[in-house]
């Protein structure tokens, strides 16, 4: 199985007629995300927040006074996650350093649920699938999904169709899960019993089937249509 490079699974997102355009307007916002040493702050169009994300456009309401830059504060978000956003926001893509993932770009996913911007959580998943191509999850990546994604999200269900995929299929690649990291996560313990009393236990490959995660992008084999 090729693995997909990040031009084919991260091209999009704003077209370039579209960005031109949007970018027309030179208002620009101020976002700081973040608190204490982690503080980082962006000053962003307008137009980009308010047209991807019904978040932006809600907080930006308002019209602030001449010379007053507009502020929006995201004290408990993850700046690196947002970073990703800001990335797909201006270019369509989404690429993050190896030795960072899968963390960051779960906390993207979980960021693009809060902005209410679905495009941008399937451009976060692509990149997520396409890094457990030939790497299973570990214990530490599961316990983060199941602590910052809410019950039945498609981050969860992901993890536990690469926990089936891995053990019953993909004999190739290493499974770093063990029967003590399922039972520490209790909530992943339950979905894959409850898989099971289903008789639901097909191994899905999650990279060919990357579908079932999307919200609005089509996904076809680590592309993105």
């Amino acid at each position: 199985m090729s693995t997909p490079q990040d031009d084919e699974i991260n091209r999009g997102g704003v077209c370039t007629s579209e960005r031109v355009r949007l970018l027309q307007d030179t208002t620009v916002v101020s976002v700081r995300v973040g608190r204490g040493q982690d503080l980082e702050s962006w000053s962003l169009h307008r137009s980009l927040l308010t047209h991807h994300s019904p978040y932006f456009a809600t907080g930006l309401t308002e019209t602030p006074r001449r010379s007053t830059l507009h502020t929006i504060k995201l004290p408990e978000d993850d700046p690196s996650a947002f970073a990703l956003f800001v990335q797909w926001l201006y270019t369509g893509r989404i690429a993050a350093r190896r030795d960072k993932l899968p963390a960051v770009v779960c906390h993207a996913w979980v960021l693009g649920e809060k902005l209410q911007c679905p495009a941008f959580q399937d451009r976060v998943m692509c990149r997520l699938l396409a890094c457990h191509v030939s790497e299973a999850l570990n214990e530490d990546t599961v316990q983060l999904i199941y602590e910052i994604s809410p019950p039945g999200s498609g981050l969860r269900a992901f993890a536990v169709d690469q926990f089936f995929w891995n053990r019953a299929e993909n004999t190739s690649v290493p499974q770093q899960i063990g029967v003590a990291g399922v039972m520490a996560v209790v909530d992943f313990n339950k979905d894959l019993l409850e898989r099971l009393c289903d008789n639901d236990t097909v191994a899905v490959n999650p990279y060919e089937d990357g579908m079932r995660y999307m919200n609005v992008l089509d996904y076809g084999a680590g592309k993105v249509k």
